[in-house]
């Protein structure tokens, strides 16, 4: 059983090859084999190995860049799936498409379900809500196709908001960060585990084409900055924490909006699955001591 995995030097790329246990082979290939950016490349690459599923982690995921470079972002997150879509249609291949929860615009204050509307407000975020809504015109009827949505990934590699925290609480005495975005953290390593148990279990997602998993516990991004600084202090990565200042969204400018209520209903992913959600600040402390590990 073959099983393409894009974005495979990413973080959630790099935990998916690692938490493999070995009853797939993973084709990772280089840029110069499969340029997401590309889509004659997309569509030579799935013709000549014809995995029987794709992985897409691979993304442009820089949120506010992307309102600048529209074109990349679209042919990346949008065109590479289709493109995908297209291909593994004529030979039964099967996609799990990594989506995330900036399709929603964050007006509802209640966690949203798989089946509610999208309603981007960015350029990711569409491009994101374009992928989801052409695979399935694509791929649904012949249940070729899982979209699995996520939220504020992180992980103990890559560019990501711990990595970014444990910096500046270092560097800082005062650290200002959003305090009314409400969404869910996601560790990579739980995120990856689910996209194996996925695959392992297709047959039971055929009418359940849509999947959220997060972490367990509404949270923010003032709440998680905090944390990330009692737990770094706890693991002597740094001497003293910066003061954690909550400020609000409208005072930290940024190119692209983002939803202020992102919070993924998880429930029917875990009832199919028989999976249970790890709560955030659990896997926060994992998260941070594999770091202390690493360093």
């Amino acid at each position: 059983m073959k099983v393409l995995l894009t974005g495979s030097s990413g973080q959630l790329g790099r935990e998916i090859i690692n938490s493999n246990d070995d009853c797939y082979e993973v084709l990772i290939p280089s840029r110069d084999k499969l340029d997401l950016s590309n889509q004659l490349s997309c569509e030579k690459y799935i013709k000549e190995n014809k995995p029987d599923y794709i992985i897409n982690a691979g993304a442009f995921t820089s949120v506010d860049k992307a309102e600048i470079e529209k074109d990349l972002c679209y042919a990346i997150n949008t065109q590479a799936p289709i493109t995908f879509s297209k291909v593994i249609k004529e030979y039964g291949g099967k996609l799990l498409q990594i989506s995330t929860d900036y399709v929603f615009d964050g007006k509802g204050g209640i966690p949203y379900k798989t089946k509610d509307s999208t309603n981007p407000i960015s350029v990711y975020g569409n491009s994101k809500a374009d992928a989801e809504e052409n695979t399935k015109n694509i791929l649904k009827e012949n249940s070729q196709l899982v979209i699995l949505r996520t939220s504020w990934l992180m992980g103990k590699t890559g560019n990501n908001f711990i990595n970014t925290m444990l910096k500046f609480h270092k560097q800082m005495k005062e650290l200002p960060v959003v305090f009314d975005q409400k969404g869910a953290m996601t560790s990579t390593s739980d995120l990856a585990k689910v996209c194996w148990e996925i695959i392992k279990n297709w047959s039971l997602l055929k009418n359940h084409h849509i999947c959220h998993w997060t972490c367990d516990g509404i949270t923010s991004w003032y709440d998680i900055a905090v944390e990330i600084g009692e737990i770094a202090e706890k693991f002597n990565l740094i001497k003293k924490s910066a003061k954690v200042i909550p400020i609000r969204s409208k005072d930290y400018k940024t190119l692209a909006k983002r939803p202020y209520y992102s919070v993924l209903d998880c429930h029917s992913t875990k009832n199919i699955l028989n999976l249970k959600p790890k709560p955030w600040k659990g896997e926060l402390n994992k998260i941070i001591s594999q770091i202390v590990e690493i360093n």
